[in-house]
């Protein structure tokens, strides 16, 4: 099964302007998402809460789009920033790093 662009946006629009309440956008708008401890703050107070509010069929499948994520050489996410715009001054430069930290904060180490 490969990695879809709609498999990403599904796991990432909570990070989009349209999806963030105005207090997660308070919290996170200035934090440096290529920071480690400031992107782990962003995953803790945003995807973490979201996740837990799925239902199992949507907690299982955010699990296996992050695995997907993780076990694609060269995911292809030009098509996925033109469905979100995130609140962040940079974009994310290490996607890898990212997703890994988003399954870390979910599911411990994989």
């Amino acid at each position: 099964m490969s990695l879809k662009p709609d498999s990403i946006v599904s796991l990432l629009k909570f990070l989009d302007y349209d999806f963030l309440t105005d207090e997660q956008f308070d919290k996170i708008c200035d934090l440096d998402i290529n920071n480690q401890e400031e992107q782990l703050q962003v995953i803790r107070t945003v995807l973490v809460p979201e996740y837990y509010g799925l239902n199992e069929k949507g907690q299982q499948s955010m699990k296996k789009v992050l695995e997907m994520c993780l076990e694609e050489k060269n995911p292809n996410l030009d098509r996925v920033f033109v469905s979100i715009t995130m609140p962040f001054k940079s974009e994310i430069v290490d996607w890898k790093a990212f997703f890994k930290n988003i399954y870390k904060e979910l599911f411990g180490e994989k």
